[in-house]
């Protein structure tokens, strides 16, 4: 099947490991899963409890937390794989019955989750160069674009499962499919152009300094654009990787194998530094954030039962 060299690739890199080093990495992945899980799930929270931070412009960033908190369970996967390939436990992921799902999993939710930096950065330079025509777009366009990520990302995880159980055949090298790859280029092509055309806009442009929306609107672009960035700069690393055992032989050298695991954790990081993004760059996320904490941890008072009623 199509994932056997793949697979082969990912078994000769972690024969190389030794028992104390696949311990290391695995829990290295587990700790990114529960922090990836835990913090997405808290941004959820947050954004939907607090009215102030449900604005249509907060939609695809509230999806990409949901996408970026199932990136958790994809981690565990990868756990999983890591420690039947060191011989830890028995793993023969193409005998199991779920198989399927697995495969569709690990191909959905990173996806998902650049796909809806592709779209933010779209959104934004709309509300960059048409701040007032912004302002009026439905609530039906955002869900429109949620579902439209997701519909993609799906579309993909498809056509992989597809390819894995040859039922259609695409070009490929190292197990991945082509397609999957060039996708991923034009998702960071998207990104690039349109925080390029904001950045020269803010420089260039000529819009009302001291119009309130507008100005909150450019604090929000702020923000938005450093989250991206350091996704990319997370993100980067891996899809090089991807990209040149796509197009190239790579053989699996201890180096290479230490490299590919240290990108993977890199990639997995960039699910859950969004939050802490968030709470550094928006007051307002951070206020409800801490109001939410302290009322979650603060020990409640002790109910007294007056004696009559006993």
């Amino acid at each position: 099947m199509e994932n056997h060299s793949q697979q082969e690739n990912t078994t000769s890199s972690a024969s190389l490991l030794s028992p104390f080093e696949c311990i290391a990495w695995i829990t290295v992945f587990g700790i990114e899963a529960v922090i990836i899980v835990t913090l997405n799930a808290l941004t959820i929270i947050i954004y939907l409890k607090e009215r102030s931070l449900r604005k249509r412009s907060m939609y695809l960033v509230i999806n990409l937390a949901v996408a970026d908190m199932f990136v958790g369970g994809f981690v565990v996967i990868q756990c999983w794989f890591l420690g039947g390939h060191c011989d830890f436990w028995t793993s023969n992921p193409s005998s199991n019955p779920l198989y399927l799902v697995i495969i569709a999993l690990l191909t959905v939710f990173p996806l998902a989750s650049l796909t809806n930096l592709a779209a933010i950065s779209l959104e934004r330079t709309h509300a960059t160069f048409r701040p007032f025509k912004h302002r009026t777009v439905r609530k039906m366009v955002f869900g429109a674009v949620m579902a439209a990520a997701w519909i993609t990302a799906g579309l993909f995880a498809t056509i992989r499962v597809l390819n894995v159980f040859n039922i259609i055949h695409l070009d490929l090298n190292q197990g991945f499919p082509l397609p999957f790859v060039w996708f991923l280029l034009f998702s960071l092509l998207i990104i690039t152009l349109s925080y390029s055309s904001i950045a020269i806009k803010i420089v260039y442009g000529n819009q009302p300094l001291h119009h309130g929306s507008i100005t909150r609107e450019r604090k929000l672009t702020r923000t938005l654009f450093v989250v991206t960035i350091v996704s990319l700069l997370l993100t980067l690393p891996h899809i090089v990787l991807l990209l040149h055992s796509s197009v190239s032989s790579l053989k699996f050298t201890y180096i290479t194998h230490q490299l590919n695991y240290f990108f993977f954790s890199l990639f997995f990081a960039n699910s859950f530094v969004n939050p802490v993004l968030y709470t550094f760059r928006i007051p307002e996320f951070r206020r409800a954030l801490f109001s939410f904490l302290l009322r979650l941890f603060q020990p409640q008072p002790a109910q007294i039962f007056p004696l009559n009623e006993m």
